[in-house]
């Protein structure tokens, strides 16, 4: 076996290191590491030069640091340089300046990714990415315009869906920051269409483009007609197309690690060059024949599914391969690897932090450096061929496993299995959904008939992946963030060294034993004399600390000997309990007696749930494991309590019910016989008397302790999301309410005249967890509205991340409220098919064009709202 040349391995991961690092500093700090590369380069290479000319003759490891050391500093300087370079480009001009300042600007740029639907159900926006060329921007003295170059996410409505890959196109907006060390620049979001800031098509793409365009269209158009799992499966895996992917399906791919199938990377590539090369064979092709018809090919593959990072990473790597073999070498996987990371993210150092960059990289280092090791120990517990066949899904992931837990904090427990069944139908179905792909535009019929074939290859796939997905605990959560990669990837080097060194470590565990007196001698021919040679380094080593101890300790030994496999057992337990505290698997609950961390498929870090109540409203945030703060119960038999016990919801530290209508209060009896309830706060405004009455006695019966709402109550959940919470409206304090029915007819003169009012008298309360800020609207009419603009406008309050809806959507919306509330994410709670007319397209209208995301329990069902590194993401039917 050919040793692997590791030579360039150094150099290409100081570049990745160097780049991740430098693209979210400022630019003086590109500069610095530029100089110290350089610097570093320099000194090798005059240390060299004075070893040859004082003919010293130096260790040759000496001579291959010195090589290192040279190489490393070249490319982490052209690696920082290109960061300074790219920076300083990018923020030429007034650019820079009108995205600090949030400015609203008409740009002009190419589409460089092809505009689709926004996941997760958010109100029909879609978002595309543009190259800008051109900026005009409205200050004081009118227009201006000036050239930049720089990256946009363009957020917008359906009419982004008409502007083509490749197009030059003019779109207005509203700049918005993103998080530093983002390949973009900015946030685009793009201004309502009754603004007449429409999107406009300066340029179309060109011919080549506009070839690549039609034949992908046409694909898709000919794939509506298969079956539903082909009819996402086979443009995904074709074209990476996932348009059309089921969202159960698409959630099974993911508890299963099988993603790859529609994200097209080296494995596709793989299967085509496969392809390619057979057919070159046995037409008997010469070898250049051979390298220019696969680059033609790899490069038409490229253009087909479009450049993405995973796409870029497998097609430099063939590139280099290909390059390797018209030279006559012999093809070395890992020093192709190592420049392909290089040439890339000189190009675009962003590189460095795209998950799907990293995924691809690490997935192929772990093909190749893992394959081998991984199926020489599988052959001693199974057969050769099974050993490498498990050997490959293995080596990927366990290379990509730290990786894909910063983007969702769990471990695929079936992950291998279902990629060992599953990857002997991914051959076919790449090729004949690519021959699929090349046949629609020109004959459609054939195109549907290929496609057809493919899409009984991906069955299979889809059969898998549902299969595992649905088995128990398919998906183990684990520590989130960045300590929880690490902690994954030590114990995932651990488990391969123990399992590289079992034997030498058995030996050395049993050597000790007998030589300390508590395990009898190793019985393998040979092992007497080196258990003989440890002991007495082991003896001289210990005597002299020991010796005094010796006749205390020899009793000691022996009256503890049959004690041995139970302190071994003791300590094997320890680190398994250690293990599960940091884990925390979803069967670890069921055996406490309490439920798991959430819906099927919910990571268990979800922080708001809006409950699918029908029409009314029931909403959650977590606060900590089991516990959570509630807002409103929803109507009878609405599906509150299901809602609970779905969320694994044990108890309440806090109910707040906005108001007396039956929709938002008249599910608590289920409620309160499934969970307990530390406190209520409840509307001042008796509003219906008999509702309130009826909700009153309830929470009395249950020894819940109520509290009237009033301006400025306020307090704090105890709990690991670090929950606090305070009432916003109603602005005017109303003298509470009684403790039961009873006290009805006691009630103040002042609270009966608040009767009717009942709505402008919800209770309006604002939520902050860590990583976000609830803002709940109850049922607030025109006046209520008003009256909480006022106090926030005085308060000077700032931007919310997400706001549940007033009034279930109603048309009566404040636009000045939504404005200066600005949420990313607004929920709306409302019944399929209600006669109210909730949601008013004129609500959810007016929150879009603010930049808000709508998510509605009536097109998704109960949905959740998470925070991962800075973004809001959805979990649910429409996440």
């Amino acid at each position: 076996m050919a040793a692997l040349d590791l030579r360039l391995v150094p150099a290409a991961t100081a570049c990745w290191v160097a780049a991740l690092l430098l693209v979210a500093a400022p630019p003086v700090h590109s500069l610095f590491v530029a100089a110290g590369g350089a610097l570093a380069a320099v000194a090798g290479v005059v240390t060299a030069r004075r070893w040859s000319a004082a003919r010293t003759v130096a260790r040759p490891g000496g001579r291959r640091v010195l090589g290192q050391l040279v190489l490393v500093g070249l490319v982490v300087a052209c690696a920082a340089g290109a960061v300074a370079g790219q920076s300083a480009a990018s923020g030429r001009g007034a650019m820079t300046g009108l995205i600090d300042e949030g400015a609203d600007v008409s740009v002009t740029g190419q589409v460089v990714a092809s505009a689709v639907p926004v996941a997760g159900g958010l109100g029909g926006r879609s978002r595309l990415d543009l190259v800008v060329t051109s900026v005009e921007w409205t200050d004081v003295d009118g227009r201006a315009r000036g050239a930049a170059h720089v990256t946009l996410l363009v957020l917008g409505g359906a009419e982004l869906l008409g502007a083509p890959y490749g197009a030059v196109v003019s779109v207005s907006g509203t700049l918005r920051t993103l998080e530093p060390g983002d390949a973009r620049a900015a946030m685009l979001m793009v201004a309502s269409e009754d603004d007449g800031a429409l999107v406009e098509i300066v340029a179309r793409p060109g011919v080549i483009t506009r070839a690549v365009n039609t034949v992908r269209t046409s694909f898709v158009r000919v794939s509506g007609a298969l079956s539903p799992q082909a009819r996402g499966l086979v443009p995904g895996v074709g074209i990476g197309d996932t348009s059309m992917l089921p969202p159960a399906l698409d959630e099974a791919l993911v508890v299963t690690s099988l993603t790859h199938v529609t994200a097209v990377s080296g494995s596709h590539f793989a299967i085509i060059a496969a392809t390619i090369t057979g057919i070159c064979s046995l037409v008997r092709l010469p070898r250049a024949a051979r390298v220019v018809l696969a680059g033609a090919v790899m490069t038409g593959f490229v253009l087909l599914v479009h450049p993405e990072p995973s796409v870029l990473r497998a097609a430099v790597m063939c590139a280099v391969a290909l390059l390797a073999v018209m030279l006559g070498r012999s093809s070395q996987a890992v020093a192709a690897l190592s420049v392909t990371v290089i040439l890339l993210l000189l190009v675009d150092p962003w590189l460095a932090r795209s998950y799907g960059f990293a995924l691809s990289v690490l997935a192929t280092a772990g093909l190749v450096l893992g394959t081998a090791p991984i199926g020489r120990a599988l052959t001693r517990i199974m057969p050769s061929w099974l050993a490498l066949a498990v050997a490959i899904p293995l080596a990927a992931q366990l290379a990509c496993a730290p990786v894909i837990v910063l983007l969702d904090p769990s471990v695929s427990v079936y992950a291998v299995p279902a990629n060992l069944l599953a990857a002997p139908a991914l051959v076919p179905a790449t090729i004949l959904s690519v021959v699929s792909a090349l046949l629609s535009p020109w004959w459609p019929a054939l195109a549907l008939a290929v496609g057809h074939v493919a899409g009984w290859s991906t069955w299979w796939i889809a059969t898998v992946a549902e299969g595992f997905a649905a088995a128990p605990h398919a998906r183990l959560p684990w520590v989130p963030g960045v300590g929880g990669a690490w902690l994954l990837a030590a114990l995932t080097v651990l488990a391969v060294a123990l399992c590289v060194a079992r034997r030498s470590l058995v030996w050395w565990v049993r050597t000790r034993f007998f030589v300390l007196g508590w395990a009898a001698p190793p019985s393998r021919p040979g092992h007497r004399a080196a258990v003989a040679r440890a002991g007495g380094r082991i003896a001289r080593t210990v005597d002299p600390v020991l010796g005094p101890a010796s006749a205390v300790l020899r009793p000691v030994r022996r009256a503890a000997r049959p004690l041995a496999p139970l302190l071994v057992a003791l300590g094997a337990g320890m680190a398994v309990v250690v293990v599960l505290a940091l884990v925390r698997p979803p069967w670890a609950g069921i055996l406490a007696g309490g439920p798991g961390p959430g819906p099927a498929g919910w990571p268990p870090d979800w922080e708001v749930a809006q409950c699918d109540v029908g029409q009314g409203d029931a909403l959650v945030v977590r606060t900590s494991a089991g516990r959570a703060l509630m807002v409103d119960v929803g109507p009878a038999g609405g599906g509150a309590r299901t809602c609970l016990d779905e969320l694994g919801i044990e108890h309440l530290d806090l109910l707040v019910l906005t108001h007396f209508h039956a929709d938002h209060v008249a599910g608590l009896e289920e409620v309160l016989g499934a969970v307990e309830v530390t406190e209520a706060v409840v509307s001042p405004v008796i509003d219906p008397a008999d509702q309130a009455a009826r909700v009153l006695d309830l929470l009395a019966r249950s020894d819940v302790r109520v509290t009237t709402a009033r301006s400025e109550l306020s307090g704090s959940v105890p709990g690991e999301a670090g929950v606090s919470w305070r009432v916003l409206a109603p602005t005017v304090d109303v003298a509470p309410p009684g403790g039961s029915h009873r006290d009805g007819d006691e009630r103040s003169e002042a609270s009966a005249k608040d009767e009717g009012r009942a709505n402008d008298g919800s209770v309006a309360v604002e939520v902050r967890t860590q990583h976000l800020t609830l803002v709940a609207l109850g049922d607030l009419e025109r006046d209520g509205q008003a009256a909480l603009l006022e106090r926030l406008r005085a308060e000077g309050a700032a931007d919310v991340d997400v706001v549940k809806m007033a009034h279930h959507g109603s048309a009566v919306q404040d636009a000045a409220l939504a404005r200066l509330l600005s949420p990313r994410v607004t929920l709306v709670s409302s019944g399929a098919g209600n006669t109210y007319g909730h949601p008013a397209p004129e609500a959810v209208t007016l929150y879009r064009e603010v930049g808000s995301a709508i998510l509605r329990t009536d097109e998704c069902g109960t949905v959740g709202v998470l925070e991962r590194d800075g973004e809001l993401l959805v979990v649910g039917e429409c996440g």
